[in-house]
């Protein structure tokens, strides 16, 4: 069996023992799945490293490389946010996440190509590593958003309980975490457009070229930069609380389709044949 199906398997597991969590609620429970977590992680992790010594370059150079990097970084993303929020019920969503990007890798070509000119550059490692952090950190949000809109309807507002566990479950208390994730993640992707920036600077002259990808990554910035500035807008437009986190949490599921349609969607169409961005080009 090949590492990447046993990281998938590790993964499946991972996200079986985090429902189990969710139903025990035991110690024993929570430090069974994030281990299963960090394993897959791991193995995850030694999938990039062997891939980048096969391939004797930074597995960034196409599709099928980026997504197996993309599905590390949001197991992860995802245990950090574990050891400081000591959450549950994200970890299952947060593992099946992971598991469908690298599943997804899967399904593309991973036949091993000559890089061009422009890809041999630390640039690009720096730009790819802060992109993938960034978008690990929003498809972290996206899982806490559909959270925060499925138990929303079925928590009634209630006094708060003496422990964490009830906290927990709290549609605000999503709604917050949400939030913290983006504006973990929003950095990093301002990073990686700033990094992307100059590296294209060196490579083809120009800072800026309005392509496809480059036009679509100033769209999901602009996204995430709405998001963050929305709680201080909708108050003075009356906007109640309740009704403004539901817009927001909408907002967040709108805003990871764009970060997906950016980072494959443009793949497969006509018009972004020729950008040096696209994965299908190389």
């Amino acid at each position: 069996m090949s590492l990447i199906n046993i990281t998938l398997i590790v993964y499946i597991v991972a996200s079986i023992a985090y429902v189990i969590r969710e139903i025990w609620m035991s110690s024993g429970t929570r430090w069974a799945s994030l281990g299963l977590l960090i394993l897959a992680f791991c193995f995850n992790l030694g999938l990039v490293i062997h891939r980048s010594i096969v391939a004797g370059h930074p597995p960034f150079s196409n599709l099928y490389e980026s997504l197996v990097f993309y599905a590390c970084c949001t197991s992860f993303v995802y245990i950090i946010f574990e050891f400081v929020y000591n959450f549950r019920v994200v970890g299952a969503l947060a593992s099946i996440l992971a598991m469908l990007i690298l599943f997804y890798a899967t399904l593309q070509d991973d036949t091993i190509r000559p890089i061009m000119p422009a890809l041999k550059s630390n640039w690009m490692l720096i730009h790819v590593i802060t992109y993938m952090l960034g978008y690990a950190a929003f498809g972290i949000s996206f899982v806490t958003s559909i959270i925060y809109l499925v138990i929303k309807p079925f928590t009634k507002k209630r006094k708060e309980n003496a422990g964490n566990e009830g906290a927990e479950i709290s549609p605000r208390n999503f709604d917050k975490l949400s939030y913290k994730i983006v504006a973990f993640g929003f950095p990093f992707l301002t990073l990686g457009m700033v990094t992307g920036a100059i590296w294209a600077k060196k490579a083809w002259g120009d800072y800026w070229s309005w392509d496809p990808k480059e036009t679509w990554s100033l769209i999901t910035w602009f996204a995430y930069l709405v998001y963050l500035h929305t709680p201080l807008v909708l108050p003075k437009m009356s906007v109640s609380k309740s009704k403004m986190s539901v817009v927001l949490s909408i907002w967040l599921l709108i805003s990871f389709g764009i970060v997906n349609f950016t980072f494959m969607g443009l793949n497969y169409l006509p018009s972004a044949a020729d950008s040096e961005h696209i994965y299908g080009s190389q």
